[in-house]
């Protein structure tokens, strides 16, 4: 019950944050849209800039659950390149007030706590993306000449623009979203991604390699 309340409040917030700001936004209003009383509010939160952190939690959450995977993982550097991408696109379709409500903070830098805890998201984010690549590299699945930082901006830069063209104008305004086409923009999305990592990543295959397996098969 106290988390379901707790959620109400964190959902409602980050509703009122989108379309009016987190300074435009009162606890008053905040609780009027959740449905409890104000008191309520800074029993859970203690502070409104504490109730906007809160929001972001799941993405702290979603690090630990992606570094637990790769710690047991036996697959391939380009399979957990994968999950990840995998894990994102669902994360952001089951979430998507809550991140676009991050993508709009790493702009507005509203408070100095939101501008510290989102750019240690992101670099933890890129840092598991670069082990990953890294070990590949190593492993001499990946070629050696890549500019990881670049993969990573492209990957994260192209899921933000899907966000923003399908359901920031909706979110900021209240209004229903083509959950459908949203659906199917992330889908082709994360076709596309994988298919620019293997591009980005793996070693081409050499003309002579092709004439060398061709002589073998023979």
């Amino acid at each position: 019950m106290e988390n379901n309340q707790r959620k109400k409040i964190q959902i409602a917030a980050a509703k009122l944050f989108v379309q009016k700001g987190f300074h435009a936004t009162s606890i008053r209003q905040v609780g009027k849209a959740a449905g409890v009383n104000s008191s309520m509010i800074s029993y859970y939160f203690k502070s409104k800039e504490l109730l906007l952190l809160s929001i972001f939690e799941p993405s702290i959450q979603d690090l630990e659950t992606i570094k637990s995977y790769l710690k047991s993982s036996s697959s391939t550097e380009m399979l957990q390149l994968f999950y990840m991408i995998d894990f994102y696109t669902e994360r952001v379709m089951t979430d998507d007030t809550g991140i676009y409500l991050m993508l709009q903070e790493q702009s507005l830098r509203s408070i100095d706590g939101s501008t510290t805890l989102l750019d240690k998201i992101k670099d933890e984010q890129f840092a598991l993306f670069q082990d990953i690549v890294n070990s590949g590299i190593h492993k001499g699945a990946f070629m050696h000449d890549v500019n990881t930082r670049m993969i990573f901006y492209t990957l994260i830069g192209t899921i933000r623009y899907i966000i923003i063209e399908h359901k920031g104008l909706w979110l900021q305004q209240n209004l229903p979203a083509n959950q459908e086409n949203f659906r199917m923009a992330l889908t082709d999305a994360n076709a596309y991604l994988k298919s620019l990592l293997v591009k980005m990543l793996l070693p081409e295959i050499q003309p002579h390699m092709i004439d060398r397996d061709k002589k073998i098969d023979k």
